[in-house]
Formats: C-alpha cells, sequence, structure tokens
C-alpha cells in the first residue's frame, strides 16, 4: 500500500494522464460524470469504462504522469509566466481548479462532500464558493466557473487566476501639465547654479499661473499644484531630484537629450529594414595630393538587422590653414551620397585579395544570388548587396544638407535623426568603430596614430605612407574577408538560438524569408548621386566655378533645342536648367533635359590642356592663387595652365626620399556614369577565314619596272584622270613627295618609266669598285 500511496501523490487524474491499475498502464482517454475510460498502453484489452471510486480505490492504482495538468508543486510553474512571490497563491488556486474540473483534490483518493462522481460542474463551484466563504474569501460560483474557463483556455495556468497587478500611473493623480511645468523649469536650471526643490516649486507655481490663471483662475491653478510632499515625491519618481543634484555639465547634457524618437525601439525582420551611419577619425595617417600626411575620416553604413557593413569610405581630413588661408576638407555630403551609391552594387575582387574573400567562397546563398542577379560574377565580394529602407544618422551638416535629402528622397529612403550626444541611438556604427581599430587599423603598421594623442608612435609622418585609395581597397578587403565571415555573439537565428551566425550567415537566413529583388542602376540613374547645379546655357556654353563646358557633338543638336526653348519653365528658375557634376571628376557634367527625360553630355573646354587627373578642389586652390597674384578668377585659361604646369613639374621633379612618386589625387570612389560603349560589330556573323584571299602588292620603289596599266573605272572622256607628263605618261604616285627642281621640268626620276641604262651604268661601277669601304672612292663613283 505504501506505493499506492505514493502513486496516488504523484499527480491529478485528468485526460491524457498514465496510470497503473489491475497490474497494467492505462491511459485516461474520456471522463463522462462517474465514469473514466481507459485505454491499456499494451493494446492487449479493449478500452474499458470504470468507476471512478473503484479505480482509486484499488490496491494497486498509480498516477504514474498527470497528462495535461500540471502538477501543483511550484516546479510546475517554471517557465509559465508566473508572479514572482505568489508561488503559495498560484498551488492554491490550482489545486481548486483541479478538485472543481474532476471532483478530486490532488493528492487525495477520496472525494469531499459536494464533489462526487454524481455531481455536476455548477454543483462543485457553489460547493467550492462555500467553501472559499468559510475561510473569509468571497468567490461566487459564477465567478468559479468563469476561472475555470480562463485556467483551461491557458493550458491549466494558474498564473491566470491571480490578480494582475496594475500599471502604476506616471505621475499618479497629478495634473499633466503640472507635470510639464515641473520638467520645463527644470530644463532651465540645467545651465545655472543648483537650488533646491522648494525653489523649483515656487517656480513651478509662478510657471502655472502665468500660463492658466486667465483660463481657469486662481483656484483653479492652486488645485493643479499638488501639496508639498506630493510635489517632493512626483520630483522623486520623475528622476529630476537626482538630476538637479548632479553637476552642472551632466545637468546641461541631460537637458540637451531629447526623448527617444517615434516611441522606442522597433523590430528589425528583414535586410535593409533599418540601417544606421556615422563619420569618425580612423586615426591612420594617409599620403596626400601633395605628398604630405594628411588625417584621414571613415564613414560607415551598417545594416541592423544582420550587422553587415553596406558601404564604408575613407576621406581626407585637414583643419584649415590659419596662415595660408586655405580651406579645411573633411566628408562632404558628395562623399555620403557617393558611399550610398557603393550600398547598391556588389563589391568588386581587386587584384591582389586573398581568394576566399570572394562572395562563391563563403557562407552567401552565391548560387541563389547569381540567379537573381546578374552583377553577382565570380570575382564579386563577398559583401551582400542591401538596399536601405530606413537610415538613421547623425546630426552633422553634411546629413543634413539638401544634396544628401535629395539624394534620399530621390531613392525613397527614410530618414531619422539621431539624438545630439547620445550615441545609443546608433549604437552599431559606433561599435563597428572599435571593431575596426581592434582588428585593422592597429595592424596598419604604416601610419597608425594610435587610440588617442597620448599613446601616439613617434616619426610616423616620416615613414612612408599608404593613399587614400590603397586604405580603401584594404577596408573594404578586410570586410569581405573577415568582418562579413566572423560570427557575431548578437547574431542568432531564431529557430537555432544556440548557432552564432556570422553577418554574411545572418543575411542568408533573412533572404531566404524575405527575398532578394535586383535593383541595377543605369548610367543615367548614377548621375542623381552628383551635386546638382542650375546653369544657364548660352551659345559659347554655360559656367560652373568659372570654367566654361560645351556640349560634345554627338549632343550637340541637342544642346541647340535646349537653346531654342529658351529656359526650363520649372517653378522659381525660369532660364536656368539642372546640371550634374562630379567634384572629383569635374572634367564633363551632364546636362538635364526634364522635358524629354535625357541628358546632355558636356565637356570642359580646356579639357585638352589638363591631361593629368584634377578635381575641383585642385581648381580652386590655383585660382586662389591666381587671384592673390593680381588676377581674375575669370580666367580659365591662365588657372588651367597653371594647374597643367603644376602636374608637368610634378612628374620632372624628382621624387622625395622615402616617397614612391606622384600619385593621382583623391578622387573618391568609382560610379558608373558614363553609358557603355556599343559593340560597332555586334549582332554580325561570325567571319570565315578560309575565304580571306589576299591582295596583289603594289610597288612602292621610284626605281621599280612599271605595272600593267589598271582598267580604268571612269568612262570615257572623263576628266578626273590627273595631269600626265610630257611623255604621256602618268606621273608616279609619290612624286607630290619630291620638290620640283625650279626648271620647269617635272623630276624624270619620278617617271613611271625610268632609263634602264642608269641602272646598268650604276651597277657596273659598283661592281667595278676595288674599295667599297673607301669614302673617297665611293663619292668618286657617286659623281657620275
Amino acid at each position: 500500500m505504501a506505493g499506492a500511496d505514493e502513486g496516488r501523490s504523484a499527480g491529478p487524474l485528468s485526460i491524457g494522464a498514465l496510470v497503473r491499475w489491475h497490474q497494467r498502464e492505462w491511459e485516461v482517454a474520456e471522463w463522462q460524470g462517474p465514469l473514466v475510460t481507459l485505454v491499456p498502453q499494451d493494446g492487449a484489452e479493449a478500452p474499458r469504462a470504470v468507476s471512478f471510486r473503484w479505480l482509486v480505490g484499488a490496491e494497486d492504482f498509480a498516477v504514474l504522469s498527470g497528462g495535461a495538468a500540471p502538477a501543483a508543486g511550484g516546479a510546475a510553474l517554471e517557465g509559465r509566466g508566473r508572479l514572482e512571490g505568489q508561488e503559495e497563491e498560484a498551488e492554491l488556486w490550482q489545486a481548486r481548479m483541479v478538485e472543481i474540473d474532476t471532483g478530486l483534490a490532488p493528492g487525495r483518493s477520496e472525494h469531499a462532500r459536494g464533489f462526487g462522481p454524481d455531481t455536476t460542474l455548477a454543483q462543485r463551484c457553489a460547493a467550492m464558493s462555500a467553501r472559499l466563504a468559510a475561510d473569509g474569501i468571497r468567490c461566487s460560483a459564477h465567478t468559479l466557473a468563469d476561472k475555470r474557463r480562463k485556467w483551461k483556455a491557458a493550458g491549466e495556468n494558474p498564473v491566470v487566476l491571480l490578480p494582475a497587478g496594475r500599471e502604476k500611473r506616471p505621475g499618479g493623480f497629478t495634473d499633466p501639465r503640472c507635470l510639464f511645468a515641473m520638467q520645463e523649469v527644470a530644463a532651465r536650471r540645467a545651465h545655472a547654479s543648483d537650488v533646491t526643490i522648494d525653489v523649483i516649486r515656487e517656480e513651478v507655481e509662478d510657471l502655472l499661473h502665468s500660463r492658466y490663471a486667465k483660463e481657469l483662475g486662481s483656484a483653479g491653478v492652486a488645485a493643479l499644484l499638488p501639496s508639498r510632499s506630493t510635489f517632493y515625491l512626483r520630483m522623486k519618481e520623475s528622476g529630476l531630484a537626482d538630476a538637479l543634484s548632479k553637476p552642472t555639465r551632466s545637468r546641461a547634457a541631460l537637458a540637451s537629450t531629447p526623448p527617444l524618437p517615434h516611441g522606442g525601439r522597433e523590430v528589425v525582420l528583414r535586410p535593409g529594414q533599418v540601417t544606421q551611419t556615422d563619420t569618425t577619425p580612423l586615426r591612420i595617417l594617409a599620403r596626400g595630393d601633395d605628398g604630405r600626411p594628411t588625417a584621414t575620416e571613415l564613414t560607415s553604413l551598417i545594416d541592423v538587422a544582420n550587422h553587415t557593413v553596406c558601404a564604408l569610405m575613407i576621406t581626407p581630413s585637414r583643419p584649415r590653414d590659419a596662415e595660408s588661408g586655405q580651406a579645411g576638407q573633411a566628408t562632404r555630403a558628395i562623399d555620403l551620397t557617393l558611399m550610398l551609391a557603393q550600398a547598391f552594387a556588389p563589391w568588386p575582387v581587386m587584384p591582389g585579395w586573398d581568394p576566399l574573400s570572394a562572395a562563391a567562397a563563403s557562407s552567401l546563398p552565391f548560387g541563389a544570388l547569381r540567379a537573381a542577379d546578374e552583377r553577382f560574377t565570380e570575382a564579386t565580394a563577398a559583401r551582400p548587396v542591401i538596399r536601405p529602407e530606413l537610415i538613421i544618422y547623425d546630426q552633422g551638416s553634411p546629413y543634413v544638407s539638401e544634396h544628401f535629402t535629395e539624394v534620399c528622397d530621390r531613392l525613397r529612403i527614410a530618414r531619422r535623426p539621431a539624438r545630439k550626444k547620445t550615441p545609443t541611438d546608433k549604437p552599431l556604427p559606433e561599435h563597428f568603430f572599435v571593431t575596426l581599430a581592434h582588428r585593422f587599423s592597429q595592424h596598419v603598421t604604416h601610419g597608425w596614430q594610435g587610440r588617442s594623442h597620448k599613446k601616439r608612435g613617434r616619426g610616423i609622418d616620416r615613414m612612408p605612407l599608404y593613399t587614400i585609395a590603397e586604405l580603401q581597397q584594404m577596408a573594404q578587403e578586410w570586410v569581405a574577408l573577415e568582418y562579413q565571415q566572423t560570427p557575431d555573439a548578437g547574431l542568432r537565428d531564431p529557430f537555432r538560438p544556440h548557432v552564432v551566425l556570422s553577418p554574411n550567415e545572418m543575411y542568408a537566413v533573412q533572404v531566404a524569408r524575405s527575398g532578394y529583388r535586383a535593383v541595377p542602376l543605369s548610367p543615367a540613374e548614377n548621375r542623381s548621386f552628383l551635386l546638382r547645379q542650375w546653369v544657364r546655357p548660352g551659345k559659347g556654353g554655360f559656367m560652373i566655378d568659372y570654367r566654361i563646358y560645351q556640349p560634345i557633338a554627338q549632343d550637340a543638336g541637342h544642346y541647340r533645342e535646349i537653346l531654342l526653348r529658351g529656359g526650363s519653365k520649372l517653378p522659381g528658375r525660369g532660364d536656368q536648367w539642372e546640371c550634374r557634376f562630379n567634384p572629383y571628376h569635374p572634367e564633363r557634367v551632364w546636362l538635364y533635359d526634364h522635358t524629354a527625360g535625357t541628358w546632355v553630355t558636356c565637356d570642359f573646354r580646356l579639357r585638352h590642356l589638363l591631361h593629368d587627373p584634377w578635381t575641383a578642389d585642385m581648381w580652386q586652390e590655383h585660382a586662389e592663387r591666381h587671384l592673390a597674384a593680381g588676377g581674375s578668377k575669370q580666367d580659365e585659361e591662365a588657372i588651367a595652365l597653371s594647374l597643367a604646369q603644376r602636374d608637368r613639374r610634378r612628374r620632372s621633379r624628382r621624387p622625395p626620399p622615402k616617397r614612391t612618386g606622384a600619385e593621382p589625387p583623391f578622387q573618391g570612389l568609382e560610379l558608373e556614369t558614363e553609358q557603355p560603349s556599343q559593340d560597332p560589330y555586334a549582332g554580325l556573323e561570325e567571319f570565315d577565314l578560309s575565304t580571306l584571299r589576299p591582295y596583289p602588292a603594289l610597288p612602292i620603289s621610284p626605281m621599280a619596272p612599271p605595272s600593267a596599266p589598271a582598267t580604268s573605272l571612269l568612262p570615257a572622256g572623263s576628266n578626273d584622270v590627273g595631269p600626265t607628263s610630257g611623255s604621256g605618261l602618268a606621273p608616279h604616285p609619290l612624286a607630290a613627295l619630291f620638290p620640283d627642281d625650279g626648271d620647269g621640268s617635272g623630276p624624270q626620276a619620278l617617271t613611271a618609266e625610268a632609263p634602264a641604262s642608269v641602272d646598268e651604268v650604276v651597277d657596273a661601277e659598283l661592281l667595278d669598285d676595288p674599295n667599297p669601304d673607301d669614302d673617297e672612292a665611293e663619292n668618286d663613283v657617286w659623281d657620275v
């Protein structure tokens, strides 16, 4: 009997429970009133309907498993969202619901009064209500029936029977207008000296009187302000009391931090749904255009869903020179748009890269991507193409510029500014900069400056440095080879949470669910990433930064049509037309015809003078020098010659020690804006070389014997035949290359027929020469 008692206390009896009865294991399949239907586990007998009293009264009866009903112990509540500190109450309600549902309390073999097998559910609920009333708990039978239905719907989880905790109302019953006034006064005091809460209360009272006295009156305003103790409590609950006790700098920083936009963090499920971008110093010195060391900046675009580096760009950075007045340089709006264009196209594998940096050797679904996008080839780097839908950006001047805003609107990319001095709004770029410094920057031996100026090494500016273009390629190779293929602890598959994934592996999981659609941009569409300039076309062209641009020969007719229209007729523009140009490649611009949706290609009219690469910054530098020397910025020819001479001197000058020589200037990221040239032989059938026949060679020597006269293809009497000589013979084709002797006679040595005696005499005397190497004898021979 001891074993039976242990079995009976093993758990409740419900549908699906496994019991031991008559030396066999049975499963409870049905319960109708006092009868319980049992199904044998071995299948030796048919299902049997037995009385519940006979079943539980047997000596060998034991409950082996509780089926769908969980045990009443606290261990059964693990993982069910229970409330802390209410385990005992949950166990009590679990036992009550089991007794109402089955008529038998957990751990007991006999029915209590009012819970017998012949009772109904309503009778058992009434009996339980009477028992609770005897214990001092008011709960009606209808309430217990509702609790049982809720308990069943929740999978017999007793947590749903516990009283739900009330959410604390922020600010209690204090008027929201008073709470807003408290925050406003505390923000005003952020930059002032610290004061007590009593002073804050007085200023809040004055502010409420100034705003609502006319509307509510003195009595109404007094009702808005809570009591002194409640005011102190609200100041403490809102955190304003702690903020007032902080130093002035901390209070000012806290007051300037706006709330998180759009109500909080959103759930990101697909690539490109949310991206984050930021710019930071790279702390790597590079070799500038003038051969001198220059600081660099890095701008990156990170996808939130899989932490992929969608794009990155390294730009030079230098402060303004106070002595020479030379303007500084940093990341500009054109750099951001060129970086944004990089996210729409695959990265190519550059010569010298590791073979493992290719997409075909990575965990990306290369076969599926190649079938969907023809731009994926064997020479594509292991970095997916992600089109951003939302960009969270820093509030720097390039990000809020008109050009960056116009490009994002054209590409239908939403923008969201991060809060000032709040790096947690864009944590992925901040963390990427740290990762880049640890795993890439400090391994660049030539140029790494350390994490701060206190830890900077000596002689960095005197060692051979990389150019910015070389650093760009090195960073892209590191991203494709290491970063995109290294597991990240923050990337987990919901179906495999124990497996840590890399950015490429996480992208493969997400793209299988969200899909991929190739959106290649044509060269004409890529021109929207360039800077926009409004110009007035004229007969001689149009001017940008005192440089005159003229249409190329192929687009001259289209440009003439634009001139005949008189103006663009755009709102607010009049006779101005839209033009796009790249300041890193200013030798060519594109004039946009909005009426036809086409472009007119125009070149700088003095482009032939500048053979080396140049930029708009270099032009501006030489224009300022020319202006300082007394010239004018409109003298574009003098500026172009100065720029060309600078390049010529740079090529002819001996390179400085420890330098590799002149390098092309920094011209940003490459952007395909030129239409691909058409193959003139496209569509032609393959030529059979076996049908090719040699053409007879014509004599070119004036001493050669005349060839047979060719049949004239002109009709008889045609005057198109050239003049003939006095002997009636046609002149030699090379006769025009020899000057006339001036005696009025034609050169007889150039006639088609030369006297044979001349050849004979020359040959004879050359053969009779006893010393061919003697100069005097040779002169005698040719004196004939």
